[in-house]
């Protein structure tokens, strides 16, 4: 008898053993990862970008809304750069709201910096009137600033 109950004992622990429901299961299996890679993506394609999508530009692209001239290793830059490349994603059909972004740190791309005068980085400018310059990492600022056309300055 004290057999048979250490036995349906065991048994017992064995049934306890929680399982988590399978809604739960396929979500921790199946779309965490998911979120995972996007969040990741969210961070390190731009910085990605940053380093090696802008390292040698052809020349401005006149049909833009404003031109961004960075360092890749600049830290104002570092912190501006994800806000502008998701902007860029966002109107990705929209080229009149693009902001073209070129890394002056790179070998071909270091002319820019003696062409349009830029003293510092993040500098942005209108690709259609060079003397329209504004440095800044507030989004809003270079948000009116783009948004701004050569007329209305």
């Amino acid at each position: 008898m004290m057999k048979h109950y250490i036995k349906g004992g065991n048994e017992t622990k064995k049934g306890n053993k929680k399982q988590l429901p399978k809604p739960i299961t396929i979500i921790i299996n199946s779309v965490l990862p998911v979120i995972l890679l996007l969040v990741a993506g969210f961070y390190f394609i731009p910085k990605a970008s940053m380093y090696f999508q802008n390292n040698d530009v052809k020349g401005l692209d006149t049909n833009v809304q404003a031109v961004m001239f960075y360092n890749a290793d600049c830290a104002h830059c570092q912190k501006v750069y994800p806000k502008i490349f998701w902007h860029n994603v966002l109107n990705f059909n929209h080229d009149d709201k693009q902001i073209q972004t070129i890394n002056v740190q790179n070998v071909n791309n270091k002319h820019y910096v003696t062409d349009f005068a830029i003293q510092e980085t993040p500098t942005f400018m209108k690709p259609n009137n060079p003397n329209m310059k504004l440095v800044s990492t507030d989004v809003k600022q270079i948000n009116s600033f783009a948004e701004t056309g050569a007329s209305d300055q």
